[in-house]
């Protein structure tokens, strides 16, 4: 019996020692991937590259490969103009005259901010001293001089739910502090992100009620499937600007809304944004897809990001905003269109890091790109000094591929050829 046994001791550990040499194998193959401390996001790794279909079909309630829905449509509250006041349009109306090259129309002025978070500290501070607690004067001036100012909000307003259980970082906030957005002078907001359901459905509601009660307009999420995928649309200067947002980075699949259930328009299959762009088409002059994607801390975007930013612009988008890894990623052109992979962190927590504003203004000639980089400390954004401004632009050269930034932050392309960030 002790033979037995010695022999059996040993088989165990030949076994053990084998099982942890085939673990270091496949961990130094890349086979899979033991997540390191702080990641929180559930990353589905598959891409699905769909063509939509023309009939749509029923079956599925949250967004799948073989569910596109009747895509719906919901205007916005007014956004601010320069030189008239902004409406909001159905994305139902009809396009009438095109007016990219209507002479008639003036410029249209978007700026876009990457993720916003409210800390407890900042929400201190702004109690006390206001605005200024968040934004230097001169900031606050640039975003004022946009006819539509645009940001990922990436919390609830609210103040009931629960957290979700195992995930890090959990974020929530007072409905009071929508005046931070107002000040701000925020016209719409991305609610597809994963913190959107951080605290349960209850806190999106609030969400919803809160931003419409400030005038301010929101894509990605709703009670439903036709609210969080529906486009929301402005009328600036004789043209109509669309606006869409979803997401590619939820902690989990129950976070997707559907026909009667709350949550996130998602984008892990393209087929369903790519028909809402497609139909975008029809009413707007101007259409933007704000996405959160990518890989938190990574300045380099993944692949996925590429095949999908590509995706969007072939369906119509005209520029392609990203959000989620909390730092810059670099811009490209694909097919004369702009990619903005990541924006990075606007005002959103009490360390110090360079941000940047994006400036777009569509007119008769065009579109043309403007950075504006900033700086955040201990919670407050301000402008980047005019004397570290060329430090910042090169970086940004050298994160990106075929664009070149001139003294005055205006991007553009080095070539006539597409890039095709391959």
């Amino acid at each position: 019996m002790r033979a037995f046994l010695k022999y059996l001791a040993r088989g165990v550990l030949l076994c053990a020692g084998l099982l942890v040499l085939s673990l270091s194998v496949c961990l130094a193959a890349g086979l899979f991937w033991i997540p390191e401390a702080g990641e929180s996001d559930a990353e589905i790794p598959k891409v699905y590259v769909i063509e939509p279909k023309e009939e749509e079909q029923a079956g599925g309630e949250t967004q799948t490969a073989e569910n596109t829905a009747e895509q719906g449509t919901e205007s916005p509250a007014a956004g601010k103009t320069e030189g008239g006041e902004g409406t909001a349009a159905s994305a139902g109306a009809d396009a009438g005259a095109d007016s990219r090259t209507d002479s008639g129309a003036g410029p249209v002025k978007m700026l876009f901010a990457g993720d916003l978070f409210l800390t407890d500290l900042l929400q201190t501070k702004y109690s006390q001293q206001g605005i200024s607690a968040a934004a230097s004067e001169g900031l606050l001036s640039v975003l004022r001089e946009a006819d539509i100012f645009m940001l990922n909000q990436e919390f609830p307003f609210g103040t009931t739910g629960e957290a979700m259980a195992e995930k890090e970082y959990t974020f929530r906030v007072d409905p009071g502090y929508i005046s931070v957005l107002s000040d701000l002078s925020v016209d719409i907001v991305t609610l597809a992100n994963n913190h959107m359901l951080d605290f349960g459905r209850s806190p999106l509601t609030e969400t919803l009620n809160t931003l419409d009660g400030a005038g301010i307009a929101h894509v990605g999420a709703g009670e439903n499937l036709e609210e969080a995928k529906a486009l929301k649309t402005f009328e600036v200067n004789g043209r109509t600007i669309g606006f869409l947002g979803a997401s590619r980075v939820i902690p989990e699949y129950s976070w997707n809304a559907s026909s009667s259930t709350s949550g996130l328009f998602t984008t892990y299959d393209a087929s369903a944004l790519v028909e809402q762009i497609k139909k975008a088409g029809e009413s707007c002059d101007f259409t933007v897809v704000y996405v959160h994607w990518g890989v938190e801390r990574s300045t380099q975007p993944e692949e996925y990001q590429r095949t999908l930013a590509k995706q969007y612009i072939d369906a119509g988008a005209d520029a392609v905003i990203g959000a989620h890894p909390h730092v810059l990623q670099g811009i490209e052109y694909y097919q004369g269109k702009p990619v903005f992979y990541s924006l990075g962190n606007f005002i959103f927590n009490n360390g110090t890091y360079e941000s940047m504003l994006v400036e777009l203004t569509f007119g008769e000639n065009g579109t043309e790109i403007r950075l504006i980089p900033c700086v955040s400390e201990a919670n407050r954004m301000r402008l980047l000094e005019e004397d570290e401004t060329e430090a910042f632009y090169r970086n940004m050269e050298g994160l990106s591929s075929g664009i070149s930034i001139d003294s005055g932050g205006r991007v553009s392309r080095q070539t006539d050829a597409d890039v095709s960030g391959e």
